[in-house]
């Protein structure tokens, strides 16, 4: 497994939220040190605005965080939030009007290309904008993929694999900037190599 080897990172939603509800797995101990080095200034972490509205009263659970105002106040406390501006919105709906599709299933029966969802698209957007616009050229996207098949016959993109969905790499300067952006689960170690691979 590649892991990460730098101090600034855009989490994920599935990230915060898997760490608030206990259910992140082996990288629990990862998240933790990410977000207790982000608190005391050691490594710098962004988050999507758009977390806020994934944050449902109705379906939180107290468990790591006693309320939902607690876990909001600790995440504002240690990240920095990002709201897409009208540009980054305007590469939100190119991402999600791309052909994602591996090349294998350009040519099979049937084979439909994936859809970036709205979400996904927002937080990669950002995160390019925080590489782009801020100048982080060593900025790691931190999520979790496990949702994905294998197999490949989901109907997700998997984000920790959008190399092998971008036949239009050669063509879309935005996905081409999405495959490079590094995307990695948040598992993080001193020794790595980034899991991005450059289109075209």
């Amino acid at each position: 497994m590649i892991t990460s080897s730098s101090d600034k990172h855009f989490l994920h939603t599935s990230v915060v939220l898997r760490h608030a509800n206990g259910d992140s797995g082996d990288a629990e101990q990862h998240i933790e040190t990410i977000l207790t080095e982000a608190a005391v200034a050691k490594r710098r972490v962004w988050v999507s605005s758009i977390l806020f509205a994934q944050l449902r009263p109705s379906t939180f659970v107290p468990g790591r965080f006693a309320t939902l105002f607690e876990l909001t106040r600790y995440i504002r406390a240690l990240a920095t939030l990002v709201t897409p501006d009208p540009n980054t919105m305007m590469r939100v709906a190119r991402l999600r009007d791309a052909k994602w599709q591996r090349p294998a299933d350009a040519h099979q029966p049937g084979g439909k290309p994936r859809t970036m969802s709205l979400g996904d698209a927002m937080e990669i957007a950002s995160a390019l904008w925080v590489k782009e616009a801020i100048g982080v050229p060593d900025l790691e996207f931190l999520t979790f993929d496990d949702w994905c098949s294998d197999d490949g016959k989901g109907d997700r993109l998997c984000l920790l694999h959008l190399q092998d969905y971008a036949i239009e790499a050669k063509l879309n300067a935005d996905v081409k900037a999405a495959v490079r952006l590094t995307r990695l689960e948040p598992i993080v170690h001193a020794q790595s190599l980034p899991h991005s691979v450059a289109a075209g």
